[in-house]
């Protein structure tokens, strides 16, 4: 729930920027109105003036409602000032402070949170006609403030700031059977600030016993330079996506758009004490050297795909020896998928990657300090590709009701549903065909590498697929004596655990610590490990 609040919180934001124009007010206003009905919302004026080449609209009220009345935003502008400037173009101007409200659902409580989106230096200047228009906007400084959050009869401050500085963009909008719009977008830095205090958290006291931690302070600081974005998109005039994204799908809507950053800082200090009384504390930063990620999102699916490079965090912990330090050299993902029913199979896609994975010393000490274990930077790669069928449009309201209700029965009855069985999940997800491009993981001085290619019988059975895996495992002789010397493995036990390898895997024809295997999955779930069955 937070992070659709979350959210649809930033789409309001992002929308605040006036998306049409033409040459009168009147006309840009009601092109304005329709950009945000297209989206999902309602907009309804308090009053408007309207004298010469001025329209003056005020308590101008942007709202959306979620279906099931899941969350509801408000946004209320004071005043927004429209005028034409005499060369065809209408530059629009809004209020400084404009306040929000945002409520929703939380483990059956009502959450409102209160704030204020603050402007300065704002202008945004519109140029074209009613079918093709481009839209210049410049803004010194957005900040979006939260200020209190009502959780039932309780009311608490809750000052979060979120600030944007110097935002430029140009979008261009053209309306003909549907709403094509492209957008540039650029800012030089966005800072985040957070200082909650006296937020209370129940606990156990060592003895069992019902404690109650005391009031915890989390204080939360951080900057990312250089914020660069751009999305193109096709948005049907005649479908909701508020209210039925699927069929908002079929009759085209398609939106595409990257974001990128460059270097950030991120501060965290939580204060506090457990449930002895006792002070309890965790600090430290968390640092990015640059963010690259893209979108996309239609009716041939989604895709959602990123790269995180060279990341730092070093983190004090209250009752921990030396810091939790590491770094990262580049993190990568990659997700794909189909996104409404059809019969035939579609393409599907999960990538993710970890590269230059290193500890700090002062971690590795606690559990190695003679240094048996290689402290070599470990990495992570995950290739997974395929096709797929959905058996339900993954965004049908009904999915969502019963993903929801599986999971009432499972709380309410320990996991299992009124027939005594496993509580079920709807799952609309049936594989194909999988293919295991690639799985490495690599640390400690071993390393494991596979791939292979599976795909589901003709019986239609997914858990007995039929396919093919090879494997190769480099230097895991070497950890199991190294762990023996760490006193992690016994050296009775050594003999068992390389048996049970020698079941899976052979000498790779290279000879070395290296072992390789392949198995074998046939029709009927026999599974044969280099020619041998096991199953």
């Amino acid at each position: 729930m937070f992070l659709r609040t979350a959210t649809s919180t930033l789409a309001v934001l992002a929308l605040t920027v006036p998306a049409f124009g033409d040459v009168s007010p009147a006309e840009v206003w009601q092109n304005w109105i329709e950009y945000y009905q297209a989206n999902g919302y309602n907009v309804t004026e308090g009053t408007r003036e309207e004298a010469g080449d001025t329209l003056i609209l005020r308590d101008v009220a942007i709202t959306y409602a979620a279906p099931g009345d899941e969350l509801d935003l408000r946004f209320v502008a004071p005043e927004i000032s429209l005028l034409a400037t005499g060369d065809g173009r209408v530059r629009t101007t809004l209020a400084d402070t404009i306040p929000m409200s945002v409520r929703f659902a939380e483990d059956g409580e009502d959450v409102t949170l209160t704030g204020a989106l603050t402007l300065r230096d704002s202008e945004i200047v519109t140029s074209g006609s009613a079918e093709d228009m481009t839209h210049d906007s410049r803004m010194g400084e957005v900040s979006l403030a939260l200020q209190t959050m009502q959780t039932g009869a309780t009311t608490r401050d809750l000052p979060v700031t979120l600030t944007i500085a110097n935002l430029t963009s140009r979008q261009n909008v053209t309306r003909t059977d549907a709403m094509r719009f492209d957008v540039e977008m650029a800012a030089e830095r966005l800072n985040l600030e957070a200082d909650l205090a006296d937020l209370d958290d129940a606990g156990t006291g060592d003895d069992g016993s019902e404690g109650s931690e005391g009031p915890t302070r989390v204080k939360l600081s951080g900057v990312v330079n250089d914020l660069r974005g751009a999305s193109t998109g096709v948005m049907p005039l005649d479908a909701d996506p508020g209210t039925d994204m699927a069929a908002a799908l079929r009759a085209g809507l398609d939106v595409s758009g990257s974001l990128a950053a460059g270097a950030g800082r991120f501060e965290l200090d939580v204060a506090g004490t457990d449930v002895e009384g006792q002070p309890e504390n965790v600090a430290g930063h968390y640092t990015v050297e640059g963010t690259d990620v893209s979108f996309g999102f239609g009716a041939d699916g989604l895709k959602y795909q990123g790269a995180i490079d060279s990341t730092a965090a070093e983190f004090t912990v209250t009752g921990l020896p030396a810091p939790i330090s590491y770094s990262m050299a580049e993190t990568t993902f990659d997700v794909q998928m189909p996104v409404l029913k059809s019969d035939e199979p579609a393409p599907f896609k999960l990538a993710y990657s970890i590269g230059g994975l290193s500890l700090a010393d002062g971690i590795w000490d606690m559990f190695d300090p003679q240094k048996v274990l290689p402290r070599d930077p470990a990495s992570l790669d995950i290739d997974v590709t395929g096709l797929m069928r959905l058996t339900m449009d993954l965004f049908d309201p009904a999915l969502a009701r019963a993903a929801e209700a599986a999971g009432d029965d499972a709380a309410g009855s320990d996991g299992m549903d009124a027939t005594g069985d496993d509580a079920a999940t709807p799952n609309p997800f049936e594989p194909t065909e999988i293919s295991l491009n690639k799985i490495a993981l690599s640390a400690v001085g071993a390393s494991f590498d596979s791939s292979g290619e599976l795909r589901v019988p003709e019986s239609g059975d997914m858990t007995q697929p039929v396919g093919t895996l090879n494997a190769r495992i480099e230097g895991v002789n070497g950890l199991i004596d190294r762990l023996v010397q760490l006193g992690v493995l016994n050296s009775d036990e050594v003999a068992g655990y390389r048996m049970m390898l020698a079941m899976f895997a052979r000498p790779a024809p290279e000879g070395g610590d290296a072992l390789v295997s392949e198995f074998e999955f046939r029709e009927g779930g026999e599974i044969f490990a280099n020619g041998q069955q096991v199953k």
